[in-house]
């Protein structure tokens, strides 16, 4: 027993030798790691050591993950306890920048929390979060709670709003199945909390009253004190009035064939809308000036909410500006940012895979497969649907590519299969999880005479015969023959409503203009919600469930208000179209 308090007594004489730094092995960073590798090359023994794991600690935040790894090679594998305890929360740091989690469950399991530092205690609750990403959200809800308390005032509402967003994505099962110690008051709170919303959140009034019924019992809890910031935006929602929009468009220049759809459909529902006749619209022609004339023009002109643009460097270059106005842009940028006045609205493919993967997920499937075309398309579809898969933990989604039609119609022509193999998808984050199951499931992102040929192929390997097959919009189209829909018998695809005849009133507005031209009835499609989603603007951006039944889907937004969309699924069956339940 007496080894240990001998080796930390060493530590103390080694930190003494930091030359009156405010660095501690222990403490907050303050130096970039430079500076604290020229103080190791002037040291030696324990003061040589605690500045080369403050340069470990500095080279992983300035992601020189090489350099880190080089370092901590070079140490003695017997250290004083605390350096040895820092030397295991910096492998975990790295494993964690590295995207490895077997590595952080690796090392995490070597670490002393008692022995620890707060600082320190909130990286090792950082880093167990991160390990416990798409795998268990309860542990992960854990480390939240755990971390809350060790933070700064600054970084505090974004962990609790972090951890209620987490809350939040818990299934009904998860939560019967939740077993908490009794001493977990936090947690018991948290969960009590989201009950609460979940039996008010239909009635403003009643939610009010009942979390503030909550907070007078939970009232020291973290959110008590801190409201999620979701639900204060809930308790404080206002109805607002957008009696002027101004919609902008390209119909000039770069996009100028898809504004006019847009434009028809905005209008259409407009016409049909109770709030039509009551609401001024000016439209913009965003290919005729640069976007901050047309903003500050607008303004002049009254408007009081802005619909639009539609190119993404338009959108980002709108996400920047300081207008005050409401904002339902017709796209998302790259990196996301939440503003409380900007609502994101775009008909991507990627949103539709991430659709695909929640649909797959609730009829049961445990190992699916996407098979996309090769290229940037289905790159970024295969990482969609894999990013959203990664959440219902289990075995990774798998993606397989496919090429040009030409390809597929010579490999069919020599009676060549296609089998359902494919690899694990990496993730944006770097990670590639394990796929150890048979697929159960194929998603295929193909337009209609590709799945024409995809279909037998899967046939002819007989994977079709082991796995339910799943088919992205690009498939359908409404003029496809008998032949062709007995060939697909069993497979189910998601498309808008309102192509499906599920919104009788637009489709035959839409149809009587467009006729088969789906990409320009699509477009039509997103003017039309584009409109509902204007007229619902304060409830999008304000009430955290919020849903409105469009012409592309059911719509919803997520913590950064981009609208979401829950297609139907339809299923070939015997040559007809019938719903899936």
């Amino acid at each position: 027993m007496a080894l240990p308090v001998v080796l930390a007594a060493l530590f103390l004489v080694g930190c003494q030798g930091l030359k009156n730094s405010t660095d501690s092995i222990q403490g907050e960073i303050t130096q970039k790691s430079p500076y604290y590798l020229q103080q190791a090359a002037e040291s030696n023994g324990e003061t040589k050591t605690n500045w080369q794991l403050l340069a470990v600690r500095a080279l992983i935040l300035e992601n020189d993950t090489k350099q880190a790894f080089s370092i901590l090679q070079e140490f003695p594998e017997l250290l004083p306890i605390p350096q040895d305890q820092e030397r295991q929360l910096l492998r975990a740091e790295l494993a964690a920048k590295q995207q490895d989690s077997k590595g952080m469950f690796q090392w995490l399991k070597n670490i002393n929390l008692a022995s620890l530092s707060n600082e320190q205690k909130a990286r090792y609750y950082r880093v167990e979060i991160q390990a416990n990403q798409g795998r268990d959200s309860l542990a992960q809800l854990r480390a939240y709670i755990n971390l809350e308390p060790l933070v700064s005032d600054e970084e505090r509402p974004k962990v609790i709003d972090k951890t209620w967003n987490l809350l939040t994505q818990f299934t009904p099962a998860m939560l019967n199945a939740l077993v908490i110690d009794a001493n977990e008051e936090t947690l018991r709170g948290w969960l009590e909390l989201l009950q609460t919303y979940q039996n008010n959140k239909a009635d403003n009034t009643m939610l009010q009253t009942a979390i503030k019924d909550w907070q007078d019992r939970y009232n020291r809890h973290p959110a008590s004190i801190t409201l999620p910031g979701q639900l204060a935006r809930a308790l404080g929602f206002q109805k607002v009035s957008n009696t002027n929009i101004a919609l902008l468009l390209p119909l000039s220049g770069p996009g100028n064939k898809f504004g006019p759809a847009i434009q028809d459909g905005f209008n259409t529902a407009k016409s049909m809308s109770s709030n039509g006749a009551n609401t001024q619209v000016k439209v913009y022609d965003t290919g005729s000036k640069p976007l901050t004339a047309i903003l500050a023009q607008a303004e002049l002109d009254g408007a009081t909410m802005i619909v639009g643009p539609l190119l993404k460097n338009e959108v980002e270059q709108l996400a920047q500006s300081a207008s005050p106005l409401s904002i339902l842009a017709l796209n998302q940028p790259e990196k996301m940012a939440d503003r409380p006045n900007i609502c994101y609205f775009a008909l991507s493919p990627e949103d539709e895979a991430i659709d695909a993967a929640k649909h797959i997920n609730i009829q049961g499937k445990k190992s699916p497969l996407i098979i996309v075309p090769r290229g940037n398309f289905g790159d970024r579809v295969a990482r969609a649907f894999g990013e959203q898969w990664s959440k219902f933990g289990g075995d990774a989604a798998r993606v397989q590519y496919f090429g040009k039609l030409g390809d597929l119609r010579e490999a069919i022509s020599r009676g060549g299969g296609m089998s359902a193999s494919g690899q694990p998808i990496t993730l944006s984050s770097g990670v590639t999880g394990v796929a150890s199951g048979s697929v159960d499931a194929i998603y295929i992102v193909a337009t209609q005479p590709e799945l024409a040929l995809i279909k037998p192929m899967l046939d002819i390997s007989k994977a079709s015969k082991s796995a339910a097959l799943y088919a992205s919009s690009r498939s359908y189209q409404a003029g496809a023959g008998p032949d062709f829909r007995f060939e697909m018998d069993g497979v189910q695809f998601s498309e808008i409503p309102m192509l499906v005849g599920l919104s009788p009133a637009l489709s035959q507005q839409g149809s009587s203009k467009y006729g088969s031209d789906y990409s320009q009835f699509r477009l039509f499609g997103m003017g039309a919600d584009a409109w509902e989603l204007a007229m619902h603007f304060a409830e999008i951006r304000q009430l955290p469930d919020f849903q409105l039944t469009g012409s592309t889907g059911i719509l919803s937004t997520d913590n950064n208000c981009v609208v979401h969309r829950q297609l139907p699924w339809i299923q070939y069956r015997q040559g007809q179209l019938v719903p899936v339940k």
